[in-house]
């Protein structure tokens, strides 16, 4: 499969018809060719270095390799003010809370510095993963390699079942503050990451639990 995701910036009073908007945007990228699964919510207040919403696509891996959605999902988000897009691949990920339902969708979306060692990224990838064994908040979580191109390198997703497990055990834990954000802190001489993007929103159902989906917005 094909994963995507974009932060939309909307222009300010952009018409949607009579339809809510994130329901004009599912009905905007809804015949994109391969589309297996789109959803997209609007982001919570606190989310920064983002857009208006969060959208993400999966689709059938395209016969040639290419991505899938890019020129397509140009064209349909066509008129919105701006669209920040990556495709990505999985390296790792886990469940365990495969039913969750009405809970928080975050995705950080990063940058690591160019010049940064091989073997300093990896670290910093491992110390993500360790993250949701400290963490009994992180309900499900999938970390993943941008593969198109832009300014981003990483996306790192996670669903929770609350924003208070977000903003409270995750951003707060020690072992963030104590092992990984010294790979986001240019204070620190293992800093890593040079640009990020922070966003948190509403989630309907799993999209890592349950990929098969059609589509859905988050009330």
């Amino acid at each position: 499969m094909r994963l995507e995701t974009a932060q939309l910036r909307l222009h300010a009073g952009m018409p949607v018809a009579s339809h809510a908007p994130e329901q004009a945007l599912l009905e905007r990228v809804a015949k994109l060719p391969g589309l297996q699964r789109a959803a997209v919510s609007r982001n919570l207040p606190g989310s920064w270095g983002a857009g208006d919403y969060t959208l993400d696509l999966q689709f059938h891996p395209a016969p040639s390799g290419a991505p899938a959605g890019a020129s397509g999902l140009a064209a349909a988000l066509d008129g919105i003010a701006t669209v920040d897009h990556v495709a990505y691949r999985a390296i790792s990920g886990g469940t365990r809370a495969p039913q969750l339902r009405d809970g928080i969708w975050r995705t950080l979306m990063f940058r690591v510095r160019p010049e940064a060692p091989d073997q300093q990224v990896r670290a910093l990838e491992q110390d993500l993963l360790r993250m949701p064994a400290y963490m009994p908040g992180i309900r499900n979580w999938r970390l993943a390699r941008v593969v198109s191109p832009g300014p981003w390198t990483h996306v790192w997703q996670q669903e929770f079942a609350s924003a208070d497990d977000l903003l409270g055990e995750y951003l707060m834990h020690p072992f963030h503050w104590g092992r990984v954000d010294r790979w986001f802190d240019p204070e620190f001489p293992q800093c890593t990451v040079e640009a990020i993007s922070h966003a948190f929103c509403p989630l309907a159902t799993s999209l890592i639990a349950n990929p098969n989906r059609k589509e859905e917005t988050a009330p």
